[in-house]
């Protein structure tokens, strides 16, 4: 579903507020809204899903745009529908009515736009991993830490250039299994989800893929591969950066067919599925990050 609110000065008192400014800064700030409309695409407005948000203008929109929920600030670009901001939601977040805020930086003003969503639940089954005696050391190897933190830089690339253009693929030729968001524990182990990318909460990153060890991988979507390598706890893994913010991340290979710097089109055999680091069994695990938030990649194909 999509809503569409067209924030024009008729009601701007409801809808638009100001920073505390000098005098004479809220009325030339009042003029320059005249004319803004924002949608928002709220369809998959879901935990672990994400809110797009579209301005247009008669005179155009001048300035820095940003998208925020809950404190998070997301930076718009052009795309083909014109000027874009991809506000991811955690898979954390709680469900309901909440503010998206917009707001617009030009010439030391600002102008914020409090736009209502509704963020639908989603539920998400626990799982419980049995992890094989011979691979339980990978959780104590001592560079699981600086692992995660390296990972984590390359998640919060935000690239200007959009690189891709319709719908994501999968990258291999199967579903997957039911694997995202799932609140994920370790029989034995702790901490695992959040060591292996820095981020807070152990829950699934992505989605798995039952596949053989050895099953080629494809590219869902162009871009240039940030990394390329092993890491302790997610293996021989792979970082494609699509830009305006969202990476792709395959992990657990048993070879990569990429370096670090190289450009890849949709389709591009980017390496072969494993069970290097500490996986249990061989699979492909694909992640998809939207400004260092991990979302379910199935929302990809309807970018």
């Amino acid at each position: 579903m999509k809503t569409s609110r067209a924030l024009a000065s008729a009601f701007l008192a409801g809808v638009l507020t100001f920073p505390p400014a000098l005098p004479g800064a809220e009325a030339a700030a009042a003029r320059g809204a005249g004319g803004v409309s924002i949608s928002v695409d709220d369809a998959s407005a879901y935990p672990g899903g994400l809110i797009i948000v579209r301005l247009t203008s008669r005179r155009g929109v001048r300035g820095i745009v940003y998208g925020i929920l809950d404190g998070r600030r997301c930076p718009a670009f052009w795309s083909r529908d014109g000027l874009r901001a991809m506000v991811p939601v955690p898979v954390t977040f709680r469900p309901g009515r909440v503010t998206l805020g917009v707001e617009i930086r030009s010439g030391g003003g600002r102008q914020r736009y409090a736009v209502p969503v509704t963020i639908a639940p989603r539920a998400y089954p626990e799982r419980l991993v049995f992890v094989p005696d011979a691979k339980r050391p990978v959780a104590e190897t001592p560079t699981t830490v600086r692992d995660g933190r390296l990972l984590l830089q390359y998640l919060r690339t935000v690239s200007p250039r959009q690189a891709w253009s319709g719908p994501f693929r999968p990258p291999v030729d199967v579903p997957p299994a039911a694997s995202f968001g799932s609140p994920q524990s370790y029989a034995g182990l702790s901490a695992i989800e959040s060591t292996t990318d820095s981020i807070h909460g152990e829950y699934h990153r992505g989605l798995d893929y039952d596949v053989v060890e050895g099953t080629t991988v494809k590219a869902p979507a162009p871009g240039t591969v940030l990394f390329a390598g092993p890491l302790a706890l997610s293996g021989r893994t792979v970082v494609v950066d699509h830009g305006h913010g969202l990476l792709s991340v395959f992990s657990h290979l048993a070879e990569s067919a990429v370096r670090q710097g190289e450009w890849v089109d949709t389709g591009r055999a980017i390496g072969t599925s494993g069970e290097s680091g500490l996986a249990a069994v061989p699979h492909l695990h694909w992640a998809v990050y939207l400004h260092g938030v991990a979302i379910d990649p199935r929302v990809t194909e309807r970018l």
